[in-house]
């Protein structure tokens, strides 16, 4: 009974990944084929750009908002440790 169940949920999953292997090749060649034909990109390599763009704007912005040239001075004052409270 026991090998028989496992053959059976074998048999199973072996069709889901075929059908689903055989169904994303399907959109795959339908999106190439509608690129070629019409010109226009399939919206995964749309989206794709778009990420990868907004990924180069973030961190090109992260890097030039720090200016070395500012100064900032301040005071340094000493905390005694046994104060807890706030002046």
């Amino acid at each position: 009974m026991k090998w028989s169940l496992r053959i059976l949920m074998l048999v199973i999953a072996t069709l889901v990944f075929t059908l689903l292997l055989f169904f994303s090749t399907l959109a795959l060649l339908l999106a190439l084929l509608r690129w070629l034909i019409t010109g226009q990109k399939p919206s995964l390599t749309m989206h794709t750009n778009a990420y990868q763009q907004w990924k180069n704007t973030t961190s090109r912005r992260h890097r030039t908002s720090y200016h070395t040239d500012d100064v900032i001075e301040a005071e340094v004052r000493e905390v005694p440790r046994d104060s807890n409270r706030l002046p």
